[in-house]
């Protein structure tokens, strides 16, 4: 624009020049109309832009990280008048998507539109926001330039992925483990153990109705009891020093491994169960892996920084023991105090530490008695 302002003031001294050196009407008329010409445009721009609209969407609103989406982004001249330019600036998080777009400059004539498709490609887990940054548009002298209004945002979320594990040192309720009590008791319906009279708190389903027939009253069934095992997963999402995109690393790493254990132990039929700084009131949350693997991804971090005490606070609520997994980036004493007292009370514990242990961090681990402690990345855990 730097570059057609001094062009056309360029034209105004020559077509001056001209008048002082050739005084004729035609030379006022060309003088003239080179100062008329700079209104015509900046009218012509300002009705343009009234007419002028934008669409843009994405091909999915929701991916696992590692996978792309389209983003489209539709522009339309509803005037008969042509707009000569228009820059398009998009925004995205650059620490944690990739793109193959720019700034885009393009034009667009009367009642014409132009589309562009860009493909995005999440490299961490998280909501961000994709789509137009700003809008410029230009008049056909490229003297003016406005700034477009443009409000909407896209959100894209991000899931992590689910790896695949294998080996996790988990307690069965069967098969001979010491920690034989890490399970809750549930009936299957399809065996029948025995037959005893009918009790109150029996349901309509309990009752067995040729016996009952038979013997004149009402008889009830004891179904087998089966023995399922309990891992509670405890996530550390209290807040992450370093830059942005370290942050974003950190956290991807930490939520990808808690859905990959939570879908371990899930295929292996135990009961999981999942605790969060922030989760209902510092509750944990129970149910189908579907079900806290979408608890999972919109897990926030950055709100809390004691997780040591958070910890602590969780062993004092436990009344059974069971498989408890603990993913976190900080060897704390106050977090492997309570892990290896958790240990003593008949918990089989399992400590996932996100970062390379060095000096006195090694000593604490070595310290530990029982405890299962898996240091580095998730991927390392799957190697081994």
């Amino acid at each position: 624009m730097i570059k057609n302002r001094i062009t056309y003031l360029v034209v105004v001294f020559v077509t001056g020049l001209l008048i002082y050196l050739y005084e004729a009407p035609m030379t006022y008329m060309a003088f003239y109309a080179v100062l008329a010409l700079p209104v015509l445009s900046l009218g012509l721009a300002l009705l343009s832009r009234r007419r002028f609209t934008t669409r843009e969407s994405l091909s999915e609103e929701s991916i696992t990280k590692g996978e792309s989406v389209q983003y489209v982004f539709g522009v339309r001249n509803n005037s008969f008048l042509p707009c000569t330019s228009v820059r398009v600036r998009f925004k995205t998080n650059s620490a944690a998507i990739t793109t193959d777009f720019a700034d885009h400059f393009f034009y667009i004539g009367a009642y014409k539109s132009h589309r562009v498709v860009f493909n995005i490609t999440a490299k961490y887990r998280g909501n961000f926001e994709v789509g137009v940054l700003g809008i410029t548009m230009y008049d056909f002298l490229g003297l003016f330039r406005f700034e477009q209004k443009h409000d909407k945002t896209l959100n894209l979320t991000v899931r992590p992925r689910v790896l695949d594990i294998e080996g996790l040192p988990l307690s069965n309720a069967e098969g001979g483990v010491d920690h034989s009590k890490n399970f809750m008791a549930e009936e299957d319906y399809a065996v029948i153990s025995d037959l005893r009279k009918y009790q109150p708190t029996d349901g309509y389903k309990k009752i067995h109705w040729k016996a009952s027939a038979k013997k004149n009253e009402l008889i009830s069934k004891n179904y087998q009891n089966h023995s399922r095992n309990l891992t509670t997963v405890i996530v550390d999402n209290s807040v992450i020093s370093g830059d942005e995109e370290q942050a974003l690393a950190a956290e991807d790493a930490i939520l990808e491994g808690c859905v990959s254990a939570l879908a371990y132990c899930s295929k292996r039929q135990h009961v999981c169960s999942l605790y969060y700084m922030g989760g209902d009131e510092g509750q944990g949350v129970s149910g189908s892996f579907n079900y806290l693997y979408d608890v999972a991804s919109a897990m926030s971090f950055g709100l809390y920084d004691d997780f040591g005490s958070y910890f602590i606070n969780y062993s004092k609520m436990q009344t059974y023991a069971e498989n408890l997994i603990v993913l976190t980036r900080s060897v704390s004493d106050q977090v492997f105090a309570t892990a290896q007292t958790l240990r003593t009370l008949g918990n089989n514990v399992m400590v996932v530490y996100f970062a390379r242990p060095e000096g006195e961090d090694i000593k604490k681990i070595n310290r530990l008695n029982d405890i299962a402690v898996f240091c580095g990345s998730f991927e390392d855990l799957i190697a081994s």
